[in-house]
């Protein structure tokens, strides 16, 4: 049986769990509700789990925490944790790494991660539905080709929310370096811009 301590705090009102392996995150999440957090990452991790609720978080668990909280309110974290991915297929771990690089105020659409790290664009939304490191790999900042918002596990409005928040006053497309190759990025700003012309975002 795999032993994993699961840690929980609430922060101006939205519960942010970890689940910590040794000194890495085997899952994280973030709900309005304490037991929605926890079923959530319980659920990512294996079924042989062993995954108690502590009141009292260690130290990695409270930076871990921490991290998580300036990745919600749209900040860079000055820090990084180490993610466990030893568990998940070599595919979803490409694709997962290759997210993390997407830079704050910037999204990167499904086909130009897929094309960063291979198979198709569906194959990437598929890694991003199941993604067990929310938000710390920030599948949020991952939108459709034409600059739509695609899909949410924690629904579009949060999406939109957290592509507001994270607005950085950036005008251009760019490109970051992922595992050698590069990725194309654009502004938040892109597609904020195009639901508002839309009034797509009151719908959400």
């Amino acid at each position: 049986m795999h032993y994993v301590e699961l840690f929980v705090k609430n922060s101006d009102g939205v519960w942010f769990g970890v689940a910590v392996d040794g000194r890495a995150i085997a899952a994280s999440g973030f709900s309005d509700s304490h037991e929605r957090v926890v079923q959530k990452i319980r659920e990512s991790l294996p079924k042989n789990a062993h995954v108690p609720l502590n009141s009292v978080p260690s130290s990695f668990a409270k930076n871990a925490l921490a991290v998580m909280k300036d990745v919600y309110d749209g900040k860079t974290p000055t820090e990084t944790v180490a993610l466990s991915m030893e568990r998940l297929p070599k595919y979803t771990q490409r694709v997962l790494t290759t997210v993390s690089q997407i830079p704050v105020g910037y999204v990167a659409s499904y086909g130009a991660v897929a094309e960063a790290t291979g198979g198709g664009a569906r194959a990437v939304g598929n890694v991003m539905a199941s993604n067990p490191f929310a938000p710390l790999v920030p599948c949020h900042r991952v939108v459709t080709s034409s600059l739509g918002l695609g899909g949410y596990g924690g629904g579009l409005r949060v999406k939109f929310e957290f592509l507001k928040r994270e607005k950085q006053g950036f005008t251009d497309p760019t490109e970051v370096l992922v595992d050698g190759g590069g990725l194309r990025v654009f502004p938040v700003e892109f597609v904020l811009k195009k639901l508002d012309k839309a009034a797509s975002w009151k719908k959400l």
